[in-house]
């Protein structure tokens, strides 16, 4: 089952954050905690760790684009998975 990659909510008043940098592209393999995006907000910037093994199937969200917060900016799935549902 595809799992979303989402935002974080690195405060109570924050409503945007900006997606820095994928540290992988569409189609590489991930493993769980392992450094997949950076991110920053007005408070923080941080490198977030992948929520799942598998493969990083989607970037909904590309580099140095502000996003809401916990909006979907990628979905890591298994290969060839239909992820339609949750994009």
């Amino acid at each position: 089952m595809a799992t979303r990659v989402v935002m974080p909510q690195a405060g109570q008043d924050l409503d945007t954050g900006t997606v820095t940098e994928w540290l992988k592209a569409e189609g590489d393999a991930v493993t769980k905690g392992e450094p997949l995006v950076a991110v920053e907000t007005e408070k923080i910037s941080l490198e977030l760790g992948s929520p799942a093994t598998g493969v990083l199937l989607r970037i909904v969200v590309p580099d140095r684009t502000q996003t809401a917060i916990l909006s979907t900016i990628g979905i890591i799935g298994e290969p060839g998975e239909d992820i339609s549902a949750i994009e």
